[in-house]
């Protein structure tokens, strides 16, 4: 009985050891693990990202160059660099064609690259084209001119222009593939243009907060985001309503803002803060707040998790791999259960040492 007695207190010391175990070790991975950033230097000033997420390679274009440099998602090196022409600044790709579009903001051009021969198949005039969304579904391209209040869409079957709408000063653009919707910002006159994609009629202007810079549609959840600037917030629009339902609090300066549709996570870059703002796009709370170096520009890769912050035509790529957030699939259970049957075999062990121990003892006797 006394034997029985003393295996139960091992195998509950064993259970309770390896219980606090787990919780440390869950805890340490969560805290030392979550973000983890490497930096890609470079004198030619880098300016936006593109992300193809199939083939995990990344585009970043050079603005005090004429090129954009591939660079690998998987070993954050560069691969390669494309010839575009004078002052590439923002850039879009199609996923589906794998056709690269960079606005060649101070050549009045904009270029149009085959990203599998890393060759320009045409280009086209534009007036200080700025910012590029492309919808890969419609293969629709949108380039923004805020020199010519315009917005332009490109036919990618074609290459050719095929509408122009009027948008005063248009600055950050995004598409919802799913809904076909196109968002345009106005930093001037703190607005949201709100644009059916179908017919290229504008629905809607809506209010925002001050100098509305960046803008980024969920697909899944059909909730569009809006960086203001000068306000340090991030306001929630609800797709269906066209209405602004929140209003989030993040760093100074918010510039960009990117999601990860698939955990319904958000991120936002703030300059002036030297951080990214991690959001939870159910509760549309800050969770986190990651140490970056003047990010301004940013993209994400959603299959990885990682992102790509830039500072235009500064010399720092910052690359940010957001671990705990890329483990939607991390299961607590089954590490703990696996420690459990660990910590619950070393107790047997130990018990049966002692008894071991004691039949020599006593046969010694």
């Amino acid at each position: 009985m006394n034997d029985l007695k003393l295996l139960l207190l091992f195998l509950l010391i064993g259970i309770n050891g390896t219980l606090v175990y787990a919780g440390t070790l869950v805890d340490s991975a969560f805290a030392s693990s979550s973000v983890l950033v490497d930096k890609i230097e470079q004198n030619e000033g880098w300016g936006v990202s593109a992300v193809d997420p199939e083939t995990n390679k990344v585009y970043v274009t050079n603005f005090k160059s004429t090129t954009v440099t591939v660079v690998d998602g998987t070993t954050n090196k560069a691969l390669s660099v494309i010839e575009v022409g004078k002052t590439p600044y923002g850039i879009g790709i199609n996923t589906s064609t794998k056709m690269l579009y960079v606005a060649l903001e101070y050549n009045d051009t904009l270029a149009i690259v085959n990203t599998t021969s890393s060759e320009i198949i045409k280009s086209i005039n534009l007036t200080k084209p700025y910012d590029i969304a492309v919808n890969s579904k419609t293969n629709k391209v949108y380039v923004t001119s805020d020199k010519a209040h315009l917005v332009s869409v490109l036919d990618g079957s074609t290459n050719e222009i095929i509408s122009t709408f009027d948008v005063d000063k248009p600055c950050g653009i995004a598409v919802n593939e799913a809904t076909n919707m196109v968002y345009v910002t106005n930093e001037s006159a703190n607005n949201l243009y709100i644009i059916d994609g179908s017919t290229n009629n504008v629905i809607t202007i809506l209010d925002v907060g001050k100098s509305p810079r960046g803008v980024v549609a969920n697909p899944h959840t059909n909730m569009v985001y809006v960086t203001n600037q000068l306000s340090g917030t991030v306001d929630v629009i609800d797709g269906f309503k066209n209405k602004v339902v929140d209003t989030i609090s993040v760093g100074d300066t918010p510039r960009r803002v990117v999601v990860n549709s698939d955990s319904n996570t958000l991120y936002v870059s703030n300059q002036i803060s030297n951080s990214l703002s991690v959001i939870d796009g159910a509760t549309n709370e800050v969770i986190d707040t990651i140490p970056v170096e003047q990010p301004f520009e940013l993209m994400i890769n959603p299959k990885t998790n990682k992102l790509y912050a830039t500072y235009s035509g500064h010399s720092t790529l910052s690359i940010v791999n957001d671990v705990v957030r890329n483990q939607g699939t991390f299961d607590d259970s089954n590490r703990i259960i696996g420690m459990l049957g660990a910590g619950a075999i070393a107790a047997i062990i130990a018990f049966f040492i002692i008894q071991k121990k004691k039949l020599k003892d006593l046969n010694k006797n």
